[in-house]
């Protein structure tokens, strides 16, 4: 069974020039034994084949140099004709994309193609620029600048482009040369209205690109090879969303229904109250940045108001900032439990709350349930499920963490347990820097 432990008494072209523009050259126990995390490595998995759409727009990628990889071009029409979320893991952490297939149809079908051929995999981010543009320059298998897919494409413009940061944008040489090489924008950026924009990144995510941006060039100039190293191990393709979403129209809990009593510890970090209005609804999309990389999460607020009420509140607070997962459990139930800031097992924020359970919860992997000492102690503590886990419907779940993030928690789970057992204090640190709601 999860529980929120708690003591009885606490219940090869030119070279690149950046001063104007940028270019590219071509139980407690841990219940019944069973095995632990899925283990995978980036070599070892497999990507998704791109869809295939007759009706989408038309594109046309002709020859254009030789590839840097052998890697088919992409169909002439268009896969996606609306949203496409894709998680860009790296060395430095995932980064979660969502491009514009309406802005950008042609530049996205590539791009999703070249990802699902495995082209970006493995691939280093050659360039960073610091001074008058903050972009990073990835999607070169030579890391030398000159690289590209063997095909060029026509831009996408509308003449009206900016580059705020969280932009992706396609590097070029000049009019209609787009080909694999990309870059991201971390601060904002004054370009001319000259390069593709096909998606942007999240909040946590431009955070995670400018950490690599405070560290400068290996030269120690304003533009060249950033000295951390930038490592795309992996680039996955995930939902695609309609060209034109209808109205979200979540389940709002009535006004005043949210209930945080408090339970007489004072709490481990001093917090306010979670408003008993939610602040939110429907589905709310964020990120838990931690020392092992950055974990997309999507919280349910329509099955579970009052405990994303609560979570975003905390977040909201720094109440996770600097807060380390304090038990892993490797047999029987694969999770990870989090949210205490004493990392003890004993710590919450001061208050209780009530579940929010259907009786029909399961818990597959990627799951976040709150943990808990019996029926409606809800606090700070939740956990994430990592591999398929049996439990009874006894845990309130309020979301989920992204396939990506979830392959994370479970390589870091393969170090196992502090004395060899099954249940215990992770080997492997986790620890959280920011939890991040967008």
């Amino acid at each position: 069974m999860v529980k929120r432990r708690v003591s009885r008494s606490l219940g090869v072209a030119a070279a690149l020039v950046l001063a104007l523009g940028l270019t590219a050259c071509g139980d407690e126990e841990g219940g019944e034994p069973g095995g632990s995390g899925s283990g995978d490595s980036a070599s070892e998995r497999t990507h998704a084949p791109q869809p295939e759409d007759p009706d989408g727009a038309p594109c046309d990628y002709p020859a254009s140099g030789e590839a840097a990889r052998p890697v088919d071009p992409p169909a002439g029409t268009a896969a996606y004709s609306g949203t496409v979320e894709v998680t860009i893991e790296t060395s430095q952490g995932d980064l979660a994309a969502v491009l514009d297939a309406a802005a950008a149809p042609c530049t996205v079908n590539s791009f999703t193609s070249l990802a699902s051929q495995g082209y970006f995999d493995g691939t280093s981010c050659h360039r960073l620029t610091t001074a008058g543009i903050f972009v990073l320059q990835c999607g070169d298998p030579t890391a030398t600048g000159s690289g590209g897919p063997g095909y060029a494409f026509a831009d996408e413009l509308t003449g009206s482009e900016t580059y705020p940061a969280g932009t992706l944008a396609m590097a070029n040489a000049g009019p209609g040369t787009n080909g694999s090489q990309f870059f991201v924008v971390y601060a904002d950026t004054p370009l001319p209205a000259s390069y593709t924009v096909f998606g942007t990144i999240d909040e946590a995510s431009v955070q995670a690109v400018q950490t690599v941006a405070d560290a400068g060039t290996v030269d120690g100039g304003g533009d060249g090879q950033p000295k951390t190293a930038v490592d795309i191990e992996f680039v996955e393709v995930g939902q695609a969303g309609a060209a034109a979403p209808a109205t979200d129209t979540p389940t709002t809990a009535p006004a005043g229904a949210c209930t945080y009593t408090s339970d007489g510890t004072g709490g481990a970090k001093p917090v306010d109250l979670p408003p008993a209005d939610p602040t939110v609804t429907g589905k709310v999309k964020g990120a838990i940045v931690t020392n092992i990389g950055r974990l997309p999460i999507t919280l349910d607020a329509k099955n579970a108001p009052c405990t994303v009420n609560s979570f975003v509140s905390l977040a909201g607070q720094g109440y996770f900032d600097g807060v380390g997962c304090h038990r892993l459990t490797t047999q029987g139930i694969l999770v990870l439990q989090c949210g205490d800031p004493t990392e003890t097992g004993t710590g919450g924020p001061g208050y209780a709350f009530a579940d929010e359970l259907s009786g029909d919860e399961t818990y597959p992997t990627g799951t976040l349930a709150m943990a808990n000492s019996g029926p409606d102690t809800n606090g700070s503590q939740f956990f994430i499920v990592y591999g398929e886990t049996p439990l009874p419907p006894s845990y309130t779940v309020f979301g989920k963490v992204s396939p990506a993030a979830a392959r994370v928690v479970a390589r870091a789970a393969e170090g196992g347990v502090e004395g060899g057992g099954s249940d215990g204090t992770p080997v492997n640190p986790v620890s959280f820097t920011k939890v991040v709601v967008d």
